[in-house]
């Protein structure tokens, strides 16, 4: 595991560099203005434009500087050395263009506004893609992940391990053009504000029933937190107000692409799956501020709401509700029934980060960069869970402080001994930059750099043979697996230093050295459905199996 342990020295040379002098936080709300113009035409463009606006005066009063960056603009582009979009849909040329940005202004929060349509996410490879869809449905894997690495551009998601940037999205839906979906979520972000927060912080879980176990254990690890687990069935989707009020939702249910319905299931193979949340009971139930973390398959994908007779998705739907913030997989996402791994671990992360007063944005690149620090190394499974969570909502919001404490830019304010103390659940308004800030972004970019030159992560594809026969994967899962299941192996890559190493090391010996792992997608017995079987094999030690099924 990767430590660094510099952040009070590098916050004491910015005390003194800066002296009482520091700046502000830059944040960067991105789009192409053109395809927003063709969308929602000169009016409604002129409205979201107008919102913006009224972000960034929000924003000053908090400490932070909002530039507004067209994508098309030549003189925006201009500004940072880049070069113009024609293509919303070019997201090479949008990471080039971010790139630039952060090299000209290094901002500390970066908010790509609108869906695909305005802005594409990036297409990864998925290395569980076997070719059929029964498998893996995923052949791709829409992400925001490579927006907040430094690295050059790829569609591998073994290149971004190594997050620095804090990034979010305030999607619009594809295919409708009324800016109100764009104008509410700005309005909310501009008079949001950090909430003190209450002791134990109150969570609404709701789990499948199958998954039990699972959600109990994530929940349970969370800091200071109350409230029981719900579990469908019997429990959903007809929640009371005061549920639903809780600031912190944690889901742990089935998904599905163009459904905008989250499932709960009574037993592994009983599919008769029962709605535990739903899109259409959210309006006017979610507490202002609420945030989401979904485990949920799908939980952040963009799609029509007219492939859902014009119901928006319930990631999307929460945010039209009020909350601040929503993470969660824009794909197929995988956990185990009972123990922590994959999807489950990156969820706590966000959430055990939100609590700690991280902003939404913070939260999700320090839930990356401790989900990656975590592993011994990246199996495939891994990979793509790390480049299919992403976060809807604005970065820079910081749901949280806690009671008696500085928001987490705060200056220190004068000393005013009439000051009265803070009473939990008040609402207090997020403050200018801090040496501790800085300090605090340097620490995390040094880790991200750390991470993506020192992590081994497996190869995107497998070798042309398995390394694995069909009886010892039975042996090491103690049933029996048909001769059909296909086992494919994996060879891994390390970092820039550890290739660096074995390069001087030798090809072979560094193969050798390598870990190993082996992915068979099996069928379903009569004490659990269909599943992803994955060995991991360190060099030396006993192989370890993990098995996860769709969430």
């Amino acid at each position: 595991m990767i430590k660094l342990q510099f952040p009070g020295v590098v916050a004491h040379a910015l005390r003194t560099f800066w002296g009482p002098i520091l700046p502000s936080v830059i944040k960067v709300v991105l789009t192409h203005r053109g395809a927003a113009k063709a969308k929602y035409g000169a009016g409604g463009w002129a409205k979201i434009r107008q919102a913006v606006t009224q972000l960034a005066k929000a924003d000053k009063s908090r400490g932070i500087t909002t530039r507004f960056f067209a994508v098309d603009s030549a003189s925006d582009a201009t500004r940072v050395g880049a070069t113009k979009i024609d293509s919303p849909g070019d997201s090479a040329a949008i990471k080039a263009t971010i790139d630039h940005i952060y090299s000209a202004w290094s901002p500390a929060y970066l908010v790509l506004l609108g869906g695909p349509e305005l802005l594409s996410p990036v297409t990864l490879s998925n290395p569980l893609w076997t070719g059929n869809p029964d498998d893996d449905p995923d052949q791709f894997v829409p992400s925001d992940l490579p927006y907040a690495c430094d690295a050059p551009f790829s569609s591998s998601p073994a290149d971004y391990r190594g997050a620095t940037r804090v990034v979010g999205r305030i999607p619009d839906l594809i295919g409708l053009a009324d800016p109100a979906v764009l104008l509410t979520q700005l309005a909310a972000a501009t008079v949001a504000d950090a909430l003190i927060r209450p002791h134990p912080a109150p969570v609404f879980a709701v789990t499948a029933k199958v998954w039990r176990g699972s959600t109990q254990l994530s929940v349970g690890k969370l800091p200071d937190v109350s409230g029981a687990v719900h579990i469908s069935p019997t429990e959903g989707p007809v929640w009371t107000k005061s549920a639903l009020a809780a600031p912190l939702h944690f889901i742990n249910c089935h998904g599905s692409e163009f459904d905008p319905i989250w499932y709960g299931q009574l037993s592994p193979n009983n599919w008769d799956l029962p709605h535990a949340v739903e899109a259409a009971r959210l309006p006017g139930m979610v507490a202002p501020g609420t945030v989401v973390a979904a485990e949920c398959c799908y939980g952040t994908a963009h799609w029509p709401p007219a492939a859902a007779n014009g119901q928006a998705s319930v990631g999307l739907s929460y945010l039209l509700a009020g909350a601040t913030g929503v993470f969660g997989a824009s794909t197929v996402a995988y956990g185990p029934p009972s123990a922590n791994e994959y999807a489950d671990v990156l969820c706590r992360l966000f959430l055990e980060e939100v609590l700690g007063g991280a902003s939404l944005g913070r939260a999700a690149l320090s839930a990356r960069q401790r989900f990656v620090q975590g592993q011994t190394y990246l199996d495939p499974t891994d990979l793509k869970t790390l480049g299919q969570f992403d976060l809807l909502g604005d970065p820079s919001l910081q749901p949280f402080v806690a009671n008696g404490a500085a928001p987490h830019n705060a200056v220190p304010p004068a000393a005013s001994p009439r000051r009265a103390a803070p009473k939990a659940g008040r609402r207090i308004p997020q403050p200018t930059v801090s040496a501790a800030v800085l300090a605090r972004r340097t620490t995390l970019s040094a880790l991200g750099d750390a991470l993506a030159r020192s992590t081994t992560a497996s190869n995107d594809t497998a070798r042309n043979r398995s390394g694995l026969t069909h009886a010892r994967l039975a042996d090491l899962l103690g049933e029996y697996i048909p001769e059909s299941v296909r086992i494919r192996t994996f060879d891994s890559a390390g970092g820039i230093d550890t290739a660096a190493r074995a390069a001087g090391a030798g090809a072979a010996l560094a193969k050798g050295l390598r870990p190993t792992t082996h992915v068979a997608f099996v069928p379903a017995t009569r004490g659990r459905p269909k599943a992803v079987v994955v060995v991991r094999e360190h060099p030396g030690g006993e192989p370890t199996v993990r098995v996860a099924v769709p969430r």
